[in-house]
């Protein structure tokens, strides 16, 4: 009898603690765009473009205007988002790369504190997804066709027929049902392939999608025919302004036809992402679910005279970023965040403790209604050879952005320097370092330059 009673008391136990786990783990969906900078979002400000699902989403959420990827490229932007890691640390700087041996993603954290791990979409890096923790990984590589487009599912390859973002909505739907019906902790990678663009370099949108835009409305920077005179002289050979040559840069009906064309895919991923987002609702995981919407990297459209990213401009480090979920409020915020923060934040607050070695900082603390001491500025670090780039290391303060472009990889000679006043001259076309008066300010920001290649670039 007392066996009986204990036995039943160990039961009793084992269920109190199932419940318990359910009750306070809470679970995450990050949700990554590919390409999408901050202002192609109505939730961000933007009244032409069309994202009626994703700026519902944003109603309840904090809203972090001052976003920004650590290096602005698919890969490293991945990467760093696993890892909460800088690229010259954990390995990944081009394009496909393999992170360097012994690093550890966030889903091999969560996975190993009782989450079920889910990825579904866009992977970009050498090892596989289930080498990095994911339970359920269903993904295409790289870049290539909206349609047809070859993607592992699970244990099999198919070629749906749909588009591959469809695709993957539906299998991360099917993911949620799945875990939603066994009531588990989980963490959802879900990867868009949109608005990055097809495998021909071109957005390839429905005419009806299209149909909904005036092109005639689309916006043109105003410094798009910049002569580059303040700029470093080598800008005229990479990637970003000889191929926006092709797409009829800097003619401003060139510039508009092609936005058009980028904002109506954008519209076509809101409407798939709008799916996934109704799944969450009628499994009722709203509650006990915190979800966040960031991409992997900006966008130039006609900028400069440039298309494309990598280059440490405003409009190509600056990427949207939200978070909602319990306790959450809707709000505004301008401090400096980074894709390398979403790391530590779901270790945070899944209640794990955050590797001494992750470079990032949880932002649970910004969540609140106090103003916390925080970050004063970041290091981009430009250090890979995309496009013809020079390697650069860049600091923004939230005021200034200051661009050291060096001669090579080693580091040691300065190619060019600039720095921008981007509340002054939010468009940066005055490069104040060609100008007296700004030594104080250039000492102290190449300073944060200085730590960073002491504290992380040692780390190689």
């Amino acid at each position: 009898m007392k066996r009986y009673i204990s036995l039943i008391l160990i039961i009793f136990w084992i269920n109190a603690e199932a419940q318990n786990l359910k009750q306070t783990k809470p679970n995450f969906i990050v949700i990554l765009t590919d390409d999408q900078r901050m202002d192609a979002l109505g939730a961000n400000g933007n009244d032409i473009i069309i994202t009626p699902a994703i700026d519902k989403l944003a109603q309840n959420a904090a809203i972090f205007t001052n976003a920004n990827a650590v290096f602005s490229l698919c890969s490293p932007s991945r990467a760093a988002i696993l890892t909460g890691r800088y690229g010259s640390a954990n390995g990944v700087l081009e394009l496909g790369s393999d992170l360097n041996k012994g690093e550890k993603s966030v889903a091999q954290y969560l996975k190993e504190n009782g989450y079920t791990t889910g990825f579904s979409g866009k992977w970009h890096l050498g090892q596989k997804p289930k080498m990095l923790g994911f339970d359920f990984s269903v993904y295409f590589e790289s870049n290539g066709a909206y349609y047809n487009r070859l993607i592992q599912d699970e244990e099999k390859e198919v070629r749906p027929a749909q588009h591959c973002d469809e695709y993957c909505v539906d299998r991360s739907i099917e993911f949620l049902e799945s875990v939603a019906e066994n009531e588990q902790p989980f963490f959802l990678f879900h990867c868009t392939q949109l608005p990055h663009m097809n495998g021909n370099l071109i957005w390839n949108a429905k005419l009806e999608t299209l149909n909904k835009y005036n092109q005639n409305d689309m916006p043109v920077p105003i410094t798009r025919g910049e002569d580059l005179s303040q700029k470093p002289a080598y800008l005229k050979e990479v990637r970003n302004f000889t191929k926006s040559k092709d797409y009829g840069y800097p003619d401003s009906q060139a510039i508009q036809k092609h936005v058009k064309e980028y904002y109506a895919v954008i519209t076509e991923m809101d409407d798939a992402l709008s799916r996934l987002i109704k799944t969450v609702e009628d499994k009722e995981l709203m509650e006990n679910t915190y979800i966040i919407f960031v991409s992997d990297n900006g966008w130039m459209l006609g900028e400069h005279g440039f298309t494309s990213k990598v280059l440490p401009y405003k409009p190509s480090t600056q990427i949207p970023f939200f978070i909602l979920g319990e306790g959450i409020e809707k709000s505004s915020k301008n401090q400096i965040v980074l894709n390398i923060d979403i790391a530590p934040t779901l270790l945070d607050l899944a209640g794990i403790s955050i590797p001494e070695n992750m470079h990032g900082k949880s932002i649970v603390p910004l969540l609140g209604d106090e103003n916390p001491n925080w970050r004063e500025a970041f290091v981009y670090e430009g250090l890979g050879s995309y496009g013809g780039a020079k390697p650069n290391l860049t600091v923004f303060d939230g005021q200034y952005r200051y661009i050291v472009t060096y001669q090579d990889n080693q580091l040691n000679k300065v190619y060019f320097l600039e720095l921008y006043d981007n509340i002054l001259d939010p468009n940066e076309q005055d490069n104040l370092a060609l100008q007296k008066g700004y030594t104080q300010i250039i000492e102290r920001l190449n300073s944060f330059i200085e730590s960073h290649r002491a504290k992380i670039l040692k780390e190689n």
